[in-house]
């Protein structure tokens, strides 16, 4: 886990917009600010750079700062922000501040309304306003094994501090029309074991297309890149946000989502948004807690080593090998024993997900395209 603190020697330095001063102690978690001051040292003595040791707390106080991890994705950090909504809701504590949440920090501001912000750093003398560092992966068990055993993180924050969860939602004041013929399809996961293939899209297009515009909203990510180039010679309509701000406005004005296990599914829940979520690796038990609007499909594969869905977010190394539970023949119960999960995530991000996109694992390729198409009919009916 990636966390340090520095303090530069002499000369000021601006990092994302951000102002930092000389002979004054910070502390961080962004991975690219370490290796920004790293690299500066080598040339010359710039800053004190040092990695620090999580502490876990014994009391919590009435003034928590909650440091998030290094990284984590758009879905996670809405799961965090309901938390965090609800902790401030709860009147539990007299101030609660959010460090590292780097590009999320916009998100938090403008729609959680949160207050206390600590982007990428937060000064040794901010950090002293509080009573209690709470570093939220190291002290609430269950999300330290969030990649391989996915559980609901803001119920388990809320279950830790034994507060309600506050059902949060987006009020959009300013609907967009004539999106009421509209399907957008959302297929795109961080992970190919999230990811909707190609087939399968092009297959709910084909059989909705008369009926409805289709949207399908993808990113710069190498799946999307796989998807454009598949794309060429049907011409579905890809939509590309070019920013988190465009990419919430596309959310806020669907009409009717299909959603795979990703960051705009999180986005929709809290716009109140109507869809379906294709489950896959994730149980839509854990991802659908806050929503009444998005019902999903069941992933009922079954193999000799996993039952879907099994909880698992990505791909992993293990034992030379690159899979799921079920292609590298183990289990979480096996995963959890290990005393470190650094050499599981050391793999060839491009060339693995390449040969999974084309070569699903056994839940994505029994994906039931019919039951999709069922029930999509059948709730927008009902919408």
């Amino acid at each position: 886990m990636a966390f340090f603190s520095f303090s530069l020697l002499k000369e000021p330095f601006t990092y994302l917009s951000e102002q930092i001063v000389p002979n004054k102690k910070y502390y961080s978690k962004n991975i690219a600010l370490w290796k920004e001051l790293n690299k500066r040292n080598k040339k010359i003595k710039f800053c004190n750079l040092k990695h620090e040791i999580r502490l876990e707390t014994n009391i919590i106080g009435k003034k928590i700062l909650i440091c998030l991890p290094p990284r984590f994705g758009l879905g996670d950090a809405v799961e965090y922000g309901i938390a965090i909504k609800s902790l401030i809701e709860s009147k539990k504590f007299s101030k609660i501040g959010i460090a590292f949440c780097s590009d999320h920090s916009f998100f938090y501001k403008k729609y959680f309304l949160f207050l206390n912000i600590y982007s990428v750093f937060i000064s040794e003398d901010e950090l002293k306003k509080y009573d209690t560092v709470f570093h939220i992966t190291l002290e609430i068990n269950a999300l330290r094994f969030q990649k391989y055993k996915r559980s609901n993180i803001a119920v388990e924050i809320c279950n830790h501090f034994k507060v309600s969860l506050n059902d949060f939602k987006i009020v959009n004041k300013c609907p967009i029309k004539n999106f009421k013929k509209t399907l957008s399809i959302f297929p795109v996961s961080t992970s190919v074991l999230r990811s909707l293939p190609y087939e399968i899209i092009e297959k709910l297009v084909k059989y909705f297309k008369n009926d409805f515009q289709i949207r399908i909203i993808i990113d710069d990510s190498y799946f999307s890149k796989y998807l454009e180039n598949k794309n060429k010679k049907n011409n579905f309509l890809l939509v590309k946000p070019k920013d988190l701000k465009s990419l919430i406005l596309e959310i806020s004005k669907i009409n009717f989502g299909i959603f795979v296990d990703s960051g705009p599914l999180h986005l929709a829940k809290i716009f109140d948004k109507s869809g379906i979520l294709v489950e896959t690796s994730v149980s839509s038990k854990i991802l659908l807690t806050n929503s009444n609007k998005i019902y999903s499909t069941e992933n009922k594969y079954s193999s000799n080593y996993c039952d879907g869905p099994c909880g698992l977010v990505d791909v992993f190394a293990y034992n030379k090998n690159i899979g799921c539970y079920e292609t590298n023949k183990t289990s979480f119960e096996n995963i959890r024993t290990l005393k470190s999960f650094k050499n599981l995530q050391r793999w060839n991000k491009k060339d693995n997900n390449s040969h999974f996109i084309l070569n699903p694992v056994g839940c994505i390729r029994k994906i039931d395209v019919k039951n999709i198409i069922e029930l999509i009919e059948v709730k927008i009916k009902e919408n």
